[in-house]
């Protein structure tokens, strides 16, 4: 009797997840190492609810920004027509926030993606919106970054390492320019091989989005949720009676979404917390607060999300009734 086996790629996914797992695993171990517990309790007894009140407000706030980003680039590759409301693009975002903070992120646009598809989109353009407005924010945050450690804050040096990170993120800048700029030739050559040319198909929709009359509206709101994603930090410094600046905010926001962006972690956990505490302890303030002031920063982000559960129960109940029986769903 022949033995079943797991697809190859299913079971490189759950290497990958353990392996994610693990890292996790061990960034909070080594931390707890090098803390003392009950310093931890103090620190949260201390919090200022309130000031925590209003970060996780914050954070609720970009969930629907998000959702305009990504309607902006949907329409700037007319991707969806008039029956995909605004409202139904912000309810699958949220839905997406939510699966990224208890999945890997990946998972989160990988359900965006389906259940735009299911509005009626197809595969192709679905995944291109998606990866189109993963880049824009990442790219966003990237250039945020280099102007922000140009900025005189006491946290810019990053303990000796400003340079590095400001070469790494030049040249990241720097190739995704050159590519824009020569996306033309790139297309054209790209399109002469048979297994690229979903690349040169990529790189047009690229180039159509970030050239075309609705990039000023997509960057304009990107910026705004990172702005917000700097005050939820400075919120919970607040909190935590910090008294930080929004230019060591900003830095924070390097730090932190930096950190996130490596994606040898669960969406940045335990690494996140390393670097944090690894910089603050440069700067006289204790592992323990340090690494409360960054497990607040990913449980407000996480309850910022749980909307999008909510909206991923209602979603689910309305395509299900929306269908008639023996019909194709498309909802």
């Amino acid at each position: 009797m022949a033995i079943e086996r797991a697809p190859p790629r299913r079971t490189n996914k759950l290497i990958i997840v353990a392996a994610k797992l693990i890292v996790t695993a061990a960034c909070f171990w080594y931390l707890g190492r090098q803390i003392d517990l009950s310093a931890v309790s103090s620190a949260i007894q201390l919090l200022d609810l309130r000031w925590t009140a209003v970060a996780t407000l914050m954070a609720m706030i970009e969930v629907p920004l998000v959702g305009l980003r990504w309607r902006a680039i949907l329409d700037a590759l007319a991707a969806i027509d008039r029956g995909v409301t605004t409202i139904s693009i912000i309810a699958i975002s949220a839905i997406g926030v939510f699966f990224a903070q208890v999945l890997p992120s990946i998972a989160g646009e990988g359900i965006r993606a389906w259940l735009l598809v299911r509005r009626g989109v197809d595969w192709r353009r679905a995944i291109t919106s998606v990866v189109i407005d993963r880049g824009v924010g990442v790219g966003l945050a990237i250039a945020l970054g280099v102007v922000i450690l140009l900025l005189p804050s006491g946290l810019s040096a990053l303990g000796g390492y400003r340079d590095l990170v400001l070469m790494i993120y030049g040249t990241l800048l720097l190739s995704a320019g050159v590519v824009l700029l020569l996306s033309a030739p790139l297309i054209k050559l790209l399109n002469r091989m048979r297994y690229l040319r979903w690349v040169a198909a990529l790189v047009a929709d690229t180039r159509r989005v970030m050239l075309g009359p609705e990039s000023l509206a997509i960057l304009g709101i990107a910026c705004f949720v990172h702005a917000f994603t700097i005050l939820i930090i400075w919120s919970l410094g607040r909190a935590q009676g910090m008294v930080l600046s929004m230019p060591d905010a900003a830095v924070l926001f390097v730090v932190m979404i930096g950190v996130a962006l490596v994606p040898i972690s669960i969406n940045g956990w335990g690494l996140r917390e390393l670097a944090v505490v690894a910089l603050f302890g440069r700067y006289g303030v204790a592992p323990e607060q340090a690494l409360v002031f960054s497990v607040c920063f990913g449980l407000v982000l996480a309850t910022a999300s749980l909307p999008g559960a909510l909206a991923w129960v209602l979603y689910s109940v309305g395509t299900a009734k929306a269908a008639p029986s023996g019909a194709v769903d498309t909802a």
